[in-house]
């Protein structure tokens, strides 16, 4: 163990305490594993090394120089849109400080910042907003101003717009992230590591919690590219995406953040008012959630508002989006006002009634569905429609076109004209010869004479031959 604290040689060239203490803390973990098996001694190293493998784990983080030295920036490679996070410095971290976008918009104007899209300033949070840069070097530049620190302002680059952040397996876990980031090559065309830290794995030995490292590390790469494979030592180790956690406050139950970092006043899990839950006895069926004002804690993970968040987290990693732009695509699961006041109307029970009903074992009321609070809208039912127009009617028809009354044989149309109805005793030359005189009588040229002088010899034919009918009638011809 003696050689073990003058090994790192980079401390003196970084002035962060963490990466001076996790090389030593860590490498003594290998140590005290290889001596687990021993029974005699297990006992006294659980009590004198737990302690400091809480720390080693806490402390085995890897960061690339270049995140200590320089901010980060866009390179030319990265594809926009280059967005520059602006906040107001805080004087006070519990002062509420804003800043509007108007009025920075304002103070880019008047100290002339160019390549700022039209529409670039937007708010992100109460004491953040975004502006947008038409190029990479406009942004870069931007962050480097001289006149942010004098107006109280600072300027950062998102981080999910720089690096891609995954998760590699099968690490040793005698391995310091040192030796992982000095044996790692990263295939051409994706970023450098800049980060590396192992996962830790929580274990409770006779009430005392430990944390045991794991062979999983994240790791953070440089440039807007999240490689497929990394190679270690001659081995190909695939990479994954990594799925951000979603952390809840003990102290507010807000999600986001942890108790360390709240600024909050305390809310109680069980009953959602302003005090501390340690004193609060309301039990489970009987409680309020602060979040989505169902009946449940508001630390229980089948919340809507868990599951909310927790989808939330999973579209920042895969998308690599801010949190304002994951969560405009779930909407919120907090039950409106007029749900929570309502209640059922009240009907007369009997006391045979109460006497079954207080037999059986409560009940939670409100007992829907856990994926949502949403007010259940009734919708009316749909208006009948209007009566289709008769259409084809088959007995209308037959009554119509069935028994139609005709003195003609089949075959023949209806004449109007009794005068031109032939008889029985009619020869076809007198139908044909009929029909040429009205052909003729009813032109309006001149006939020739010869043509006149045969149509009267035929009219005379026709009239002696028809001279019975007294109905007939005389064709007389034109003259000429």
């Amino acid at each position: 163990m003696d050689p073990i604290p003058p090994d790192p040689p980079d401390p003196p060239d970084r002035s962060s305490s963490p990466m001076e203490l996790s090389l030593p803390l860590f490498s003594q973990a290998p140590t005290k594993r290889r001596a687990d098996p021993a029974e005699a001694a297990e006992p006294a190293k659980r009590a004198t090394t737990d302690p400091p493998n809480t720390a080693s784990a806490s402390q085995a983080v890897y960061t690339h120089p270049s995140l200590v030295i320089a901010p980060k920036a866009y390179s030319d490679q990265d594809k926009g849109p280059f967005i520059v996070h602006v906040s107001r410095i805080e004087n006070d971290p519990k002062a509420p400080t804003f800043i509007q976008p108007i009025r920075f918009g304002r103070f880019l104007v008047t100290n002339k910042i160019s390549d700022v899209n039209l529409d670039g300033v937007k708010k992100v949070a109460r004491n953040k907003i975004s502006v947008e840069f038409s190029s990479s070097s406009a942004a870069n530049n931007f962050i480097t101003n001289d006149l942010l620190p004098l107006h109280k302002y600072t300027a950062t680059i998102p981080t999910y717009n720089v690096t891609r952040i995954g998760l590699i397996k099968g690490i040793p876990p005698d391995w310091t992230m040192e030796e992982l980031a000095e044996s790692l090559t990263v295939p051409i065309g994706c970023g450098i590591l800049l980060k590396a830290r192992r996962l830790n794995r929580k274990q409770v030995v006779d009430g005392k919690a430990s944390w045991i490292p794991t062979q999983s590390v994240v790791v953070t790469f440089k440039g807007q590219i999240l490689p497929e494979r990394v190679f270690c030592c001659h081995t190909s180790i695939p990479v994954e995406t990594y799925q951000l956690p979603t952390i809840q406050c003990m102290n507010c139950c807000r999600f986001g953040h942890v108790k360390a970092q709240c600024r909050s006043q305390p809310r109680c899990f069980r009953c959602a008012l302003s005090h501390s839950a340690e004193g609060c006895n309301v039990p489970e069926d009987k409680a309020s959630c602060i979040n989505c004002s169902g009946p449940h804690f508001a630390l229980n993970k089948s919340c809507p508002e868990h599951s909310r968040q927790k989808s939330i987290k999973i579209t920042m990693s895969q998308d690599n989006v801010s949190y304002q732009q994951a969560s405009s695509l779930f909407p919120a699961v907090r039950r409106s006002y007029a749900d929570i006041t309502m209640t059922p109307p009240n009907h007369h029970v009997s006391p045979s009634q109460t006497s079954q009903r207080s037999s059986q074992p409560p009940q939670r009321p409100l007992q829907q569905s856990p994926l949502s609070y949403k007010k259940a809208i009734s919708r009316p039912p749909p208006r009948p429609r209007a009566p289709l127009g008769k259409s084809y009617d088959r007995q209308a028809h037959q009554a119509i076109v069935g028994d139609c009354a005709s003195s003609l044989p089949n075959g023949c149309a209806l004449n109007n004209n009794p005068s031109f109805i032939p008889d029985d005793h009619d020869s076809l030359m007198e139908l044909i010869l009929s029909l040429i005189i009205r052909i003729v009588s009813g032109q309006s040229g001149r006939i020739p004479p010869n043509v006149a002088q045969k149509l009267s010899q035929f009219s005379l034919l026709s009239l002696n031959s028809n001279s019975d009918n007294d109905n007939g009638s005389s064709v007389e011809l034109p003259k000429h």
